[in-house]
């Protein structure tokens, strides 16, 4: 199962955020714009699991130009952990994949961690690596003997925080664990470091299914139990906390009911009750009507970035908006009622085509005609008045000027939401007005038109196409191949896509079984077909008719019997001498002495 992940930079000026798409986006917070978005070649056989921001000091890429809003740490970096086991490198600036570091995991990265003085830390049900960013290489590696679900990462780099169930406390030097705690009956899914003006180090820590943020004391000499507890209305989503300059520790949490909680405690010591939020956050949507229940708008995620001053994300993807707000109330609870993001991206849409002005069209106009003779109009009717077109020659020329209907084919835009409506509505005249087409370019760019929505149906549909005769076979197969061009990541990523294929695997298996069987009948067919085309050819070369024909002449009726005898006594007579001279020859020879 593939879960969501989101983060603010270290900066604050950017929001990532991978869904089960595995795709990467990316928003500016000072804008609310959706910078980029980004699909990685290998998305749905190796998603991403994990990410967090990082310096671009730490990472040598191609040299630009540094920009203002970059801040002192250099443009901004994103690492993001795959399922297979290797760890990419994303720049902001460059909006693609700038290092890749491999080598390090043979099984999907679990979790990130980073700091400026310690570098990237990552963790797998392997081992942990700790890498060094900038030349590509492994620092250190040691096993790990559990699945890990969270990490966090001292300042300097010597101490590491890692989470299952329970809490494991290590010395990065000697890679060994210096403490373990426990306190949560499910795995921990955040953990924040977290460092007292007094230099004592403390870590947050929140669990997956668990009403409580618990604060663990990193001191040798302190118990295994949790100084401090923080109770939450319902389970944790995102943890942000900072320190300020009296020293009191504030901690926002944001909940998947989209609300936030703000506590503001001083660690000085174990605290035996669970502490209350001081401010609790919300978001609405402003209706316009006064009367009407307002429904809410969930918070998504929250960065402290000064001392009570956090940097909210509110809204559903891709439709975000970003503001920052002040912590500092006296009452215990604040609504903040907004317009929906989604709408408002909406109004301003409408409100860019509200800009277009409609042509002003003055009352001197004239409607000219088919009597336009050398560039003079027709004569006038009357005195001061003007020439005016009957209605029959304006509906002439309309119909003139508009092409006929017949000659075009609707474009693509079109036939798409034809699709979409006999899809939904199962309108058979209306499918075969559109499946029904050759054009391979058209039904491309139908195909990638059509919303996610609606490929389930075009599957179902097609499946009995192919199950039709030539024509709707050709058919079904044109768009059939349009379609897993187009939305093949989709349709690999939905798990109900295996039924809805199964007939068209069995379809094709059978027809493939019957694959075999028609060749050899091909071959035979073919075969008989040669031998009675030769047959033919050689009966065209031999001549019935004879070459030479000798004929006697005629003769008589009445010495013709009397010829015919004659002759044939002059022919026995003459065999008979030619056989008596050569006998007598032969002997003669015969009795010749030598």
């Amino acid at each position: 199962m593939v879960l969501e992940y989101s983060s603010f930079s270290t900066c604050g000026h950017f929001y990532a955020h991978c869904g089960s798409d595995s795709k990467l986006k990316i928003w500016e917070t000072g804008t609310g714009n959706l910078k980029q978005e980004y699909t990685p070649n290998l998305h749905l056989t190796s998603p991403y699991t994990c990410l967090t921001w990082i310096s671009s000091l730490n990472v040598a890429t191609h040299p630009k130009k540094k920009r203002k809003s970059d801040g002192e740490g250099g443009l901004p970096l994103l690492v993001l952990g795959t399922q297979a086991g290797a760890v990419v490198v994303y720049s902001v600036a460059e909006g693609g994949i700038v290092s890749s570091l491999n080598d390090g995991h043979k099984s999907a990265v679990q979790c990130l961690a980073w700091e400026s003085g310690a570098d990237l830390f990552t963790c797998s049900t392997d081992n942990f690596v700790h890498w060094d960013v900038k030349n590509k290489t492994v620092r250190r590696k040691w096993r790990n003997g559990e699945a890990c679900s969270a990490m966090a990462v001292s300042p300097d780099g010597e101490m590491l925080i890692t989470a299952s169930r329970s809490i494991k406390w290590w010395s990065v030097e000697k890679r060994t664990v210096i403490r373990t705690f426990t306190g949560h009956a499910t795995p921990v899914i955040r953990l924040a470091f977290l460092t007292s003006l007094s230099g004592d180090n403390y870590v947050i820590s929140a669990a997956q299914k668990d009403r409580l943020v618990n604060a663990w004391s990193l001191n040798e000499n302190a118990d295994n139990n949790a100084v401090s507890s923080f109770l939450l209305s319902d389970l944790v989503q995102n943890v942000s906390v900072n320190v300020s300059k009296d020293g009191v520790t504030n901690l926002v949490v944001v909940t998947q009911s989209g609300t936030l909680h703000l506590f503001s405690h001083q660690l000085n010591g174990k605290c035996g009750k669970p502490l209350k939020p001081t401010l609790t956050v919300m978001v609405a949507f402003d209706t316009g009507q006064s009367k009407t229940r307002v429904p809410p708008l969930t918070i998504l995620g929250a960065h402290l970035y000064s001392q009570l001053r956090a940097l909210i994300v509110y809204g559903q993807s891709p439709f975000l908006a970003f503001e920052s707000i002040k912590l500092e109330h006296t009452s215990n609870e604040l609504c903040l009622v907004r317009k929906d993001p989604k709408k408002s991206t909406s109004s301003v849409q409408q409100e860019v085509a509200n800009k277009v002005r409609a042509p002003e069209v003055s009352k001197d106009v004239q409607y000219l005609t088919g009597t336009v003779v050398n560039g003079s109009l027709a004569p006038k009717r009357g005195r001061g008045k003007e020439s005016e077109v009957p209605m029959e020659e304006r509906l002439e020329n309309l119909a003139l000027n508009q092409p006929s209907s017949s000659s075009t084919q609707p474009k693509t835009e079109g036939m798409a939401h034809l699709l979409i409506q006999g899809l939904q509505s199962k309108d058979k005249s209306l499918l075969q007005n559109v499946l029904f087409r050759r054009d391979e370019a058209a039904i491309t760019q139908t195909v990638q038109r059509l919303p996610v929505q609606v490929i389930g149906l075009l599957v179902k549909e097609l499946s009995v196409l192919l199950q039709g005769k030539t024509f709707t076979n050709q058919v079904a197969a044109v768009w059939l191949k349009a379609l897993l061009a187009t939305h093949s990541g989709q349709l690999l990523a939905d798990p109900s896509a295996t039924a809805a294929f199964s007939p068209l695997l069995g379809l094709v298996e059978t027809r493939v079984n019957c694959l075999a069987p028609l060749g050899r009948l091909r071959g035979r067919l073919d075969l008989m077909l040669h031998q009675v085309s030769g047959s033919e050819r050689q009966s065209g070369l031999v001549d019935t008719q004879a070459l030479v024909v000798h004929q006697d002449g005629d003769s008589t009726e009445e010495g013709s019997d009397t010829s015919g005898s004659e002759a044939e006594d002059d022919e026995s007579g003459a065999r008979l001498r030619k056989s008596l001279t050569c006998e007598v020859c032969y002997r003669k020879n015969a009795c010749t002495p030598s």
